[in-house]
């Protein structure tokens, strides 16, 4: 087996980043590029070690760290499994509304509006995007028994899914774009605070003007550390809580 010293000749000599991280992002490149499809099983780490020339403890250390990016996922005994971010699990994991009892709350989801245009000056801050870049936007309405409790805003990075095309997007979740456009969800950031329903805010939630509405302004970034997704969402929780945790 190749020594660490002789796997480090393998990458450029002013590499500062540690090999494991080196190592990281090469498996996040092969995944990403589609080598190992969500739900495949990676070779074994001594098959990894001797493929990548370098020892095993740097390759467990790597996809530790895969893992905690949500990559992929360990079995005991079975092996190391590509994250399928299409799975109802992962689906789910950055929206945090729950029931009275715990139960996540899903409901039903209906798209208001899409657009393509230039990004806003807000959008290309929290974006980390240019003004000649392009967003794609949608407003939507949740539900839950029929009622309406959320709206939401999302503006996506056209720029972080390769390929997209907005004329053939049945499923505009962002959790189904990037599954299609082989981009690797890691984690999310979160502010939260109140705001109060404006008259056409209060018509769609169907609720007084004014009425005071959880705000939730998100940002989701892929496993490169770009964000792809900003949303925006204006909740009327009567029964229920929201919590804040997002992994």
């Amino acid at each position: 087996m190749a020594s660490e010293s002789t796997a480090m000749s393998l990458v450029p000599i002013l590499a500062r980043r540690p090999l494991y991280l080196l190592a990281c992002d090469l498996l996040t490149e092969r995944i990403a590029g589609g080598e190992w499809k969500p739900g495949a099983t990676l070779p074994n780490e001594p098959d990894l070690a001797r493929e990548l020339g370098i020892s095993t403890g740097t390759v467990r250390k790597a996809l530790d760290k895969l893992e905690a990016d949500r990559l992929v996922v360990r079995r005991q005994g079975r092996g190391t499994f590509v994250v399928d971010h299409a799975s109802q699990e992962m689906a789910v994991r950055f929206d945090k509304l729950c029931r009275e009892d715990g139960e996540g709350i899903a409901g039903h989801t209906e798209v208001l509006t899409r657009t393509v245009d230039r990004p806003t000056e807000d959008e290309q801050k929290r974006l980390q995007i240019r003004p000649h870049e392009t967003v794609f936007r949608t407003q939507r309405l949740r539900k839950h028994d029929g009622r309406p409790f959320m709206l939401e805003e999302a503006s996506v990075a056209m720029s972080q899914l390769p390929g997209f095309e907005t004329g053939d997007v049945e499923d505009c979740s962002i959790v189904a774009l990037a599954q299609r456009h082989a981009v690797h969800l890691a984690q999310a950031s979160e502010r939260v605070s109140i705001a109060a329903a404006t008259p056409e805010v209060a018509k769609l939630l169907r609720i007084e003007p004014g009425k005071m509405l959880l705000k939730l302004d998100r940002l989701i970034f892929s496993a490169a550390g770009r964000p792809v997704e900003w949303r925006m969402g204006l909740c009327d929780l009567e029964a229920g809580f929201y919590l804040a945790t997002i992994s």
